[in-house]
Order: C-alpha cells, then structure tokens, then sequence
C-alpha cells in the first residue's frame, strides 16, 4: 500500500465538504428514500387486506430488520475501507479488497439467510401476535429473512459505487429494484385473473421485495464486471495475494450493528409495550407510523454514506476540517430532510391512515395523529445522529460512535421504561422516546465536534 497522499486532483476533494455530501448525498437520500417509499405502497396495498395484514406485515418486517443490520454495517465498512484506500492512491488494493469483499458478502448473505430464518415463529411469538396474524407474520418474515442474500449482494455492489463516487447507478438500481417490487406485490397480493395468478395474501409483499432486490443485484454486478470501472469485479493479471477482508470487515461492522440493532430494538420495545397494553387499534397505528419514519431513516443514511465516503478521502490527505465539516453536513442536510418529511405527514395523517388502511376505525388516526406529532420527530433526532456517524465512520472509527451511543441510549431506554409503567399514556410513550433520541443526536454532534476521531489507520 502506498503512503502518498491522494492528488490535488481526486475528483471528491477538490469539492467543499458541503457540496461534496449534498451532491452525492442527495440522489443517495433519494434513491433510499424511494425504497421506503415503496415499502410504503405495498404497506398500502396490504391494508387493504385489513387491519390483521397490517400487524403482519409490520411485525414481520420490522423483525426483518435485523438481519439487514448486518450487510448494512458490512456494507458501510467496506465503504470506509475503499474510500480510505483510493484516498491514499492505493487503487490496486482498493480493488483487490472490493473482488474479496463481494465473495465474503456472498457466502455470509446465504449463511444469515439461512439462520434467521430458522427461529422466525420465536420472533414473531415474542410481539405477542396470535392467530392468523401470527402465521402470516411468520411466512412473512421467513421469506424476507431468505431474501436477505440479494439484498447483501446489492448493499456490497452498491458500496463499491459510492467509494468510486458513483451516486446515478445506485440510484437506479434502488428505483428498478422498487419499481420491480411494486409490480410484483400488485399481482401477488391481489392475484391477476387474466393470467390465472391467485392472490397469495399479506407475504406477496415479502415476496415482491425478494424478487426486485435480486434483479437489481444481478444488474450491478454486471454493472461492477465493466474493465473501465474503477473497481471492477474481475480478476487483473498479476493482482497478487488476495487482502484478508473476512475479520477486517467484521471487526469494523460489529459496532455498527450494535448501534443500528440499538435502534430497532427501541422499536421492538415501543411494539411490544403497545401490543400488550393498548390493543389491536394502537398496533396498527404504529404499523403505518413506524413504516412512515422508514422514510427520514433511508434517506439520512443516504447523507451518512456521502459523509463517510468524503471524511474516508479527507482524513487520508490530513483534511482533518473537512471531514469534521462533512458529518456536520450530513447531520444538517440530514436533520432537514427529515423535518421535512415529518411536517408533511403530520399535514396528512387522517389521509394517511385512510390510504394504508380504509377500512379503520377512528382510534387508528388518533394514535397515528399523536405519533406523528411527537415520537415521530424522534427519527429526525435519529438521523441528525446517523449523518454526523458517517463521518467519524468514514475516517475508520467504528468504536468510538458506539461508546457514545451506548451512553446516549442507555438514557433513552431508561425514559422508555419510566414510561411504560401503570397509568402511563401513549403519548408521555412516545415524548420519552423523542427524548431520549434528542440526547443521542446532541451527543454524536458534539463528537464531530470535539471528539479525537481523524485517523489515517488503514
């Protein structure tokens, strides 16, 4: 590996740090946000499959989310890692590690699979859900935890293509992937009588999201075998020892994974507190909301991936101000976007409802209307956090966020738990979890800020 500094030249760096994260941040933010935006379609499509379909779906998918942990922290890692080595001019190497990594990707995708899979009706049986809805909250969740292999593959590519600077393929790539899903759910959940497609109920959505992710992994690995691409996945004459990227990747994405699995387990414990205490109504609310806030969370790792790839280039040359003023970047951009969102569905939360689920009953728009109003606004708190993160992240300092997050989290929780007790209502629920989401934010800020984190480890 060489030890020169990137050239005056790199394409990134001659960019500021604001224009750098928004102009690859945004289409990133976009391209993820349509993701959630489609998942939002087809949660609309299953609401018209009633109530019961909502609970499935959202207690399915948000188990689901816990496997995708995993190849989003691997993915990220990967992203640090070739965006450290093309800034130290280490191309050679940083297509040697890309080569590696997609096979790791490959094999532990199957192997995640495959194991979460196994225990889905344990998951599915710890929200509480009985019934009909339990069984179809299970066939759920084993067909997306399943389709977790595409879904790696394409986190893996796609990573590749951020490091290089890339931000319209990726883009494309999620709107195909989306585009392909919201076609597939259409016929699978309602049937196709034309043709002689039966509707095949709640878990065509799951389905759906399966088969759009696999195209679009396919496309970008055809897109990454082109000779001109910068990191190509093909084998080059006299390429040397394949780079170790097993333990390297692993090591720098267990932090992530803890912190995102921090995350959606603040939701796990917010799910099970209203299955259990405010009923079928409540859960369903939530179903939609939770769903709604997917769309601040995509598009704030959007920004955090620009960050990442920008603080991973900068802190390599000793840019150490840059890459400080990257995550601030992204935390704003971030933090706006976010807002944004959250203002509009607070404008619309009895159309909301009423497109997720028709056939509601009044308390569903209550508790959707008071969750928008407050805990909603936690999630934007939330990704000031995660486009602050992807700087520090980008500079190769996995652990230091997580410490923080531990701390910031630890307070979270505990105002969670103050707020389930006897006589509690689900709005001090939700201005508990806004809190303790306030907290983290300050403190990832104040890390940017302040912290020791630039670092030329490599």
């Amino acid at each position: 590996m060489t030890t020169t500094a990137a050239e005056p030249s790199d394409p990134l760096l001659r960019r500021s740090p604001a224009v750098a994260v928004l102009s690859q941040g945004l289409p990133l933010a976009i391209g993820l946000a349509s993701h959630a935006l489609i998942n939002l379609v087809d949660l609309a499509m299953v609401g018209r499959l009633g109530e019961d379909a909502v609970q499935s779906a959202h207690v399915g998918s948000t188990w689901n989310f816990l496997p995708m942990i995993v190849g989003q922290c691997i993915s990220t890692a990967l992203l640090s890692w070739l965006a450290r080595r093309l800034g130290d001019g280490d191309t050679k190497g940083a297509r040697a590690l890309n080569r590696q990594a997609h096979w790791f990707m490959l094999w532990l995708g199957l192997a995640v699979s495959v194991l979460t899979a196994l225990p889905a009706a344990v998951m599915v049986d710890g929200t509480g859900l009985t019934g009909v809805v339990r069984d179809d909250a299970v066939h759920y969740l084993v067909v997306s935890n399943l389709g977790c292999l595409p879904m790696f593959l394409l986190m893996q590519t796609t990573a590749a293509m951020r490091a290089a600077g890339e931000a319209l393929m990726p883009l494309s790539l999620l709107l195909l992937a989306n585009a392909i899903n919201l076609l597939l759910a259409a016929v699978l959940l309602f049937g196709w009588p034309l043709v002689g497609v039966a509707p095949v109920g709640v878990v065509g959505a799951a389905y759906a999201a399966v088969a759009g992710r696999a195209v679009a992994a396919v496309l970008a690995f055809v897109w990454l075998r082109r000779r001109g691409h910068v990191l190509p996945l093909r084998a080059e004459a006299a390429a040397g020892q394949a780079p170790a990227v097993a333990w390297p990747l692993v090591r720098d994405a267990w932090p992530q994974m803890v912190q995102i699995g921090l995350r959606a387990s603040i939701v796990l414990v917010l799910t099970e507190s209203v299955v259990r205490r405010f009923g079928a109504s409540a859960t369903a609310a939530l179903g939609i909301t939770t769903r709604l806030d997917t769309l601040v969370l995509f598009a704030s790792l959007g920004f955090a991936n620009a960050a990442t790839a920008y603080a991973g280039r900068a802190v390599m040359v000793g840019r150490v101000a840059c890459a400080r003023a990257a995550g601030l970047w992204a935390a704003v951009a971030a933090g706006a976007l976010g807002a944004g969102c959250v203002l509009g569905m607070m404008q619309m939360a009895p159309q909301l409802v009423r497109w997720f689920v028709p056939d509601h009953s009044g308390e569903v728009v209550q508790v959707a209307a008071l969750y928008l109003a407050s805990a909603a606004w936690a999630q934007v708190a939330g990704a000031v956090a995660l486009g602050a993160i992807g700087a520090v992240q980008g500079a190769g300092r996995m652990l230091s966020p997580l410490v923080v997050d531990l701390v910031g989290f630890t307070i979270a929780f505990v105002l969670l738990r103050l707020a389930t007790g006897d006589g509690r209502g689900l709005g001090e629920l939700f201005g508990a979890l806004l809190a303790g989401m306030a907290v983290v934010a300050v403190l990832q800020v104040l890390f940017v800020l302040f912290g020791n984190w630039p670092t030329r480890r490599c």
